[in-house]
């Protein structure tokens, strides 16, 4: 389980979150990624709905403000794309595989082993050292950093825990 100093308490209730080294196991990782590969071979997006992921505010409105399966993503699993990979219609310009940004935003509610993870005692245990009062996952998502598109490290997942303090 994760040690919280009472420092990095005290940094969760200032800034709203807390980034934990090693929370999963090699073990845990190793079965999100090969669950995330089998998500990945039976991808189906159609390419009127593929879309390009974004962190930048201008950019967010314009591609995924105006995108239905962007607003409507949080109650499913959807895929978002790296800038660059799609032409004009929406077609991949590099395998489909090696195309994607983040797939999100309930991977907790509709796949068994996000579904696991996410729900084990664990997590369980860190919400109740967070001091969180009846905790909800409002968000899954798998983040991909593809060396050719953004920095050059591993895929990371992460689940965000709101509740109330």
């Amino acid at each position: 389980a994760a040690q919280l100093s009472p420092a990095r308490l005290q940094s969760f209730h200032q800034d709203g979150f807390l980034v934990l080294e090693h929370f999963f196991t090699p073990e845990e990782c190793d079965s999100m990624r090969e669950q995330i590969q089998g998500i990945i071979a039976e991808m189906e997006v159609p390419p009127h709905c593929r879309t390009e992921f974004s962190t930048k505010e201008g950019e967010q409105l314009q591609a995924q403000g105006s995108s239905d399966y962007f607003l409507t993503s949080g109650d499913k699993i959807r895929f978002f794309f790296e800038k660059g990979v799609l032409d004009e219609r929406g077609n991949f310009l590099i395998p489909k595989e090696r195309s994607v940004s983040k797939i999100g935003h309930a991977l907790h509610a509709h796949d068994p082993v996000f579904k696991q993870i996410t729900h084990s005692p664990k997590v369980q245990e860190l919400g109740r050292k967070l001091g969180l009062e009846r905790p909800v996952v409002v968000q899954s998502m798998y983040i991909f950093k593809v060396q050719q598109f953004g920095s050059p490290c591993h895929p990371r997942s992460k689940t965000l825990l709101r509740g109330k303090l």
